[in-house]
């Protein structure tokens, strides 16, 4: 009888939600590399391009108006920013719930979220191979950064044994 009263009670404390915290910190960091002049952590430590590569450009293209360019530089940044939308209403709505002390239920099962996730990353990389293959390494985003530090290593080795 003391158990179920301690997992009533556990159950009633509100959950500490991570998600938000992290997007919020991800989107400061690539906010803060992006001031700095570095893009993308992947691409300035072994330097080639990541699955993201071109999307603060495409995101800026979009907010500018310029759909086709935005396009250009990252084809599935509409799809990311509808994601980041829901995500963060999804992460609100709960918020909101718990300070009024209801329960979070999401109405998507959890089997439909997972395939959903499945399908997304694979279309990522897929869209990422296809831009390798098609644009690497001469037009931008996907291009080498020879600036990285890998870059610097082998432009080190390439003097050393020239």
């Amino acid at each position: 009888m003391e158990e179920e009263t301690q997992k009533v009670h556990r159950d009633k404390r509100p959950a500490r939600s991570w998600l938000l915290p992290v997007i919020l910190g991800l989107a400061l960091l690539s906010f803060a590399m992006e001031y700095f002049g570095s893009g993308c952590a992947v691409s300035s430590v072994i330097g080639f391009p990541c699955p993201g590569c071109g999307s603060s450009r495409a995101a800026v293209l979009l907010f500018q108006g310029r759909l086709g360019e935005a396009l250009r530089m990252h084809p599935l940044i509409i799809l990311s920013l509808l994601m980041l939308l829901v995500i963060l209403s999804t992460e609100f709505i709960k918020f909101i719930r718990r300070k009024q002390g209801k329960a979070w239920n999401n109405p998507i099962p959890q089997r439909l979220l997972d395939v959903v996730a499945v399908a997304i990353i694979a279309l990522y990389l897929g869209v990422y191979v296809y831009r390798m293959i098609k644009y690497y390494p001469h037009t931008e985003p996907m291009i080498y950064n020879w600036n990285s530090v890998w870059g610097q290593i082998a432009r080190l080795f390439m003097r050393i044994f020239a």
